[in-house]
């Protein structure tokens, strides 16, 4: 008798980067409530640290065009060299980088190995 394969066919990728991009997108949906108070510095450590992981996402996938939207993304929002920005163009950012960092969370698909498979 074969072996059954369940009810699902497994699946060849996983999507480790889209965890860390909706916590960012949230982390920057509330920065936009916070801009210009002291608390955005939390905000800044919260969302630098959650897209460099996404960086460190897309290398491992070979994901390399998504690195056009993540770099600027953690540089924008580093708070070791805060870059001084501010306006109606900084809060637009706010809005729209969230949408930018959940498509390619979800775009950015790495291999999965046969120890993943063998977890199920």
């Amino acid at each position: 008798m074969a072996a059954s394969r369940g009810r699902y066919p497994e699946k060849s990728f996983t999507r480790p980067a889209l965890a860390p991009a909706i916590l960012a997108a949230m982390a920057l949906m509330a920065g936009a409530a916070l801009l210009g108070s002291e608390w955005f510095i939390v905000v800044r450590f919260a969302v630098a640290i959650l897209v460099a992981v996404m960086g460190v996402f897309a290398v491992q996938a070979r994901a390399y065009a998504w690195l056009v939207v993540i770099v600027p993304v953690v540089v924008a929002w580093n708070p070791v060299f805060p870059l001084t920005m501010g306006g109606a163009g900084w809060a637009a950012a706010h809005l729209i980088a969230p949408i930018a960092l959940v498509i390619a969370g979800f775009l950015i698909k790495v291999p999965a190995t046969s120890s993943d498979r063998s977890r199920r």
